[in-house]
């Protein structure tokens, strides 16, 4: 079966899914537990882990290199998590899948998550790039909702990389998605994923939040526009006291 085909197969299994009732509670419940027992597993954590501290070091440095450049802080904040069972069995439900950590671990990439936030959208860009020169990480997916926002005006720039853990079974490659986004982005984002239980089948609340991110986006732009030429009257000033008085 082709990968076209099957995507085709799982988009309509979701579609049904999502129309259909959900699962009773109890099962629910066992369910959402049977994932959370392998979550909790301490070979599972401590590959995580792993994976986090590798990554976690070298956006550390690229930082350092990034700020000493421009004399200011690039990265202002970097977050992790590990996706927790009820997060994993609701996506595995809404992409028509089953609702299993086997089927996780085979089809979600982001079991393993990093945030960063930079103040500026073109740092953002920076950051990925310096990532992806690090010849110990892969890069499998770049997903670009910045330039391409989701339909509900989600922005952010999306990285899926493979890193390389090291253990008494050898090396191990672990999934890792790195999501880089702006403070306006981040802040827009964790307010939406807050409303999300009550802005549900609301289409008012729905066009209202995609109006802010637009706002948001706009305010982004501005920001940046007065970043530069902050930045020109600064070279601009220090050229004319470093000229030589004639």
């Amino acid at each position: 079966m082709s990968k076209k085909k099957s995507k085709k197969i799982r988009k309509e299994q979701a579609q049904e899914l999502s129309s259909a009732e959900p699962e009773h509670p109890k099962l629910a419940a066992e369910k959402t537990a049977a994932i959370a027992s392998y979550i909790k597993d301490p070979d599972y954590r401590l590959r995580c882990k792993a994976a986090i501290d590798i990554l976690m070091a070298k956006l550390k440095m690229i930082n350092a290199e990034l700020s000493g450049q421009k004399k200011r802080t690039v990265i202002s904040q970097i977050t992790n998590r590990i996706k927790s069972a009820e997060s994993i069995y609701a996506k595995l439900l809404k992409k028509g899948l089953e609702p299993d950590f086997e089927t996780a671990r085979k089809n979600l990439k982001d079991l393993i998550g990093i945030r960063v936030v930079c103040p500026f959208e073109d740092e953002l860009y920076q950051v990925a790039e310096s990532l992806e020169m690090q010849k110990d990480i892969e890069i499998v997916r770049i997903k670009d909702y910045i330039k391409n926002p989701k339909k509900n005006g989600y922005k952010s720039l999306h990285l899926i990389v493979k890193v390389p853990i090291y253990s008494a079974e050898g090396e191990q490659k672990e999934l890792v998605e790195i999501q880089l986004r702006t403070i306006a982005m981040d802040y827009w984002s964790v307010l939406e994923y807050e409303l999300y239980y009550k802005k549900r089948d609301n289409a008012e609340i729905e066009a209202e939040l995609k109006k802010y991110a637009e706002e948001i986006a706009n305010l982004d732009h501005r920001m940046l526009e007065l970043r530069n030429k902050i930045e020109k009257i600064r070279t601009i000033s220090e050229c004319e006291i470093r000229m030589p008085v004639l």
